[in-house]
């Protein structure tokens, strides 16, 4: 992706590192899965096009509890057998939605270990984790402990009892009112972590010193809230090897294992080398998505934003940013919090038959239609509401609206090269250009699309910082949209001459524009826009998002035969 000009001098040594949580490869990977993953590829691409070194990491959660016993269940004689074919999926996936990670971790990966480690001895070392003993509800499915408060008794008939004065058997189901996951009950002999002494700590920094710290605004004011109402207990943060065999050694004890979560969140301190590496701040040689090159872990630490679903927020918005002041390293940049995704206004379930499967809809729409579908269905303080109809309904309006825009222009009754070479880097006002079209109602519409290209860049970027994709894309969509309307009332194929080229030159600007500006969402097919019209591969940077910003482009544009960048293909789902 080509860099900005003057964003190359000015951002050279600029840092962008985003990271998605690690999934658990107990399963195939899901819909949400993908969105987490497509929202930092966006990010991350958007950032280098501004001219940012970025640094954008996913992976695998690959130890616990759930990795060992769907192991066993799918009959592997080891979990790393089971991991190493399921973490592929997730790979499969990425590589199939286009998602350009610079990392792909994995917490079996030996540098990982030795990051988790170190982390461990430096909370140890500092005085806050010791061993003591633990009873209570825990979630397999989870992986963590519940106080008794948030835990029902879930009835045959639907109805939930609390627990204070039941007497339990273990033919009873009981479920936490959180995640409404399954917990049983039991004792055992634990490391605890002293979170309890982070309360006070954790409320001064995201109320104080850093309330951007959580993303959006109602995200943080919900673990705000958390923290002012509900007094943090220490978290037990490691297991039995007797009961728990697939994890990572505690160091001062290999009869226990060490918590998978206090393991998996370290991941984002291996990918910049270290928790070591973070405080002597030595350089490491990182790949970016440019190039390889040496820097120093504690600046990428230091510009890194976690993008995670709202289930894990508590992990990453207590535990995580205690679990680094324990050990004396720095908080990340930002934590940004999203939403799920639904299908059909409800919850996804095997057992009811609405399960997404991201891959068969790559499959079948494409890769980029769903990229831009999801973004544009999807708001990060809401959940998201997967309808195929709609999918194939966003595709089709990338080809009728979009596409059929540029087809308009391409026709070998127009010549773009002429209309370019006639129009762009001209020193002519729109009021001048607007006196060559005939007709107040033409006029009227040139300037107001003239007028809403001028400030779309900067709209765009406002919205592309914040991930708010859906109000990025409402702008295109509207200049899309009005420019199909210029064109439809000027009726250039009745006109001739510098009128004539005059509507092209403005329709056509439109879509290598906004192309440009698209390349974050849909990369593969803005650039094909782009390449259909001849734009130059060092000309599809934000320097050229202006009007006439491009004077060489045009060039056997309008030659019969040439290939339609995107089709229309059957809707083959149920409404």
């Amino acid at each position: 992706m080509a860099l900005s000009r003057g964003a190359q001098t000015r951002l050279k040594d600029a840092l962008f590192h985003i990271t998605t949580p690690i999934f658990y490869p107990n399963a195939k990977p899901h819909l949400g899965h993908l969105y987490s993953s497509l929202l930092c590829d966006v990010s991350s691409r958007w950032r280098a096009m501004q001219g940012y070194n970025t640094l954008f990491t996913t992976g695998t959660d690959e130890h616990g509890l759930k990795i060992q016993n769907a192991s066993e269940k799918n009959g592997y004689s080891n979990p790393k057998q089971f991991v190493d074919v399921l973490y592929r999926e997730f790979v499969k996936l990425d590589q199939m939605a286009n998602i350009g990670y610079t990392r792909f971790i994995r917490t079996t990966d030996e540098d990982h270990i030795r990051a988790v480690r170190e982390l461990w001895n430096r909370c140890w070392e500092r005085g806050y984790i010791y061993k003591g003993e633990h009873e209570g509800w825990y979630s397999i499915s989870d992986e963590c402990f519940y106080p008794e408060s948030k835990v029902v008794q879930l009835q045959d008939n639907g109805q939930e009892l609390p627990v204070g004065s039941l007497k339990i058997r273990e033919d009873e189901k009981f479920i936490n009112i959180e995640t409404r996951n399954e917990v049983v009950y039991h004792s055992e002999s634990n490391y605890f972590f002293k979170l309890s002494s982070f309360q006070t700590k954790l409320l001064e920094f995201l109320e104080t010193e850093n309330p951007h710290f959580i993303y959006p605004p109602s995200r943080r004011d919900q673990i705000v809230n958390e923290l002012r109402d509900s007094k943090l207990r220490d978290l037990s943060i490691s297991r039995p090897s007797s009961r728990i065999k697939w994890g990572i050694d505690v160091p001062q004890d290999p009869s226990q294992k060490i918590y998978v979560w206090f393991d998996a969140l370290c991941n984002y301190l291996s990918s910049v080398g270290g928790l070591q590496a973070i405080l002597s701040n030595s350089q490491v040689s990182v790949k970016h998505t440019f190039t390889n090159q040496l820097e120093k872990p504690r600046d990428l630490w230091a510009n890194t934003t976690h993008v995670i679903g709202k289930d894990i927020a508590k992990f990453h918005t207590i535990y995580w940013p205690s679990f680094l002041m324990a050990a004396g390293v720095p908080l990340p940049k930002k934590v940004v919090v999203h939403g799920h995704w639904l299908s059909g206004g409800i919850k996804m379930s095997k057992s009811i038959g609405n399960v997404v499967d991201p891959l068969d809809m790559i499959s079948h729409y494409e890769c980029d239609p769903v990229r831009w579908y999801l973004l544009e269905n999807s708001h990060i303080e809401a959940d998201g509401d997967f309808r195929e109809e709609r999918l194939h309904a966003t595709r089709e309006q990338i080809v009728s609206k979009w596409g059929n825009l540029l087809n308009r222009c391409c026709s070998n009754r127009f010549s773009i090269s002429r209309a370019v070479e006639t129009f762009a880097g001209q020193a002519a006002t729109p009021e001048d250009n607007a006196k060559i079209l005939a007709g107040h109602e033409v006029q009227e519409s040139y300037l107001e699309l003239v007028q809403l290209v001028k400030v779309l860049p900067e709209l765009y970027s406002v919205h592309m910082q914040q991930l708010e994709t859906r109000a990025a894309l409402k702008l295109l969509w509207d200049v899309i949209g009005k420019a199909n309307v210029f064109v439809q009332v000027s009726t250039p194929w009745l006109k001739s001459g510098k009128e004539q080229d005059l509507i092209i030159f403005t329709a056509i600007e439109i879509v290598r524009l906004t192309s440009i500006l698209a390349q974050p969402i849909i990369p593969t097919l803005s650039n094909a826009f782009l390449d259909r019209i001849g734009v130059d591969k060092d000309s599809r940077d934000l320097s050229c998002t202006h009007l006439g910003a491009d004077l060489l482009y045009g060039k056997g544009s309008n030659d019969k035969a040439r290939e339609v960048p995107i089709k229309k293909v059957k809707f083959r789902g149920t409404t």
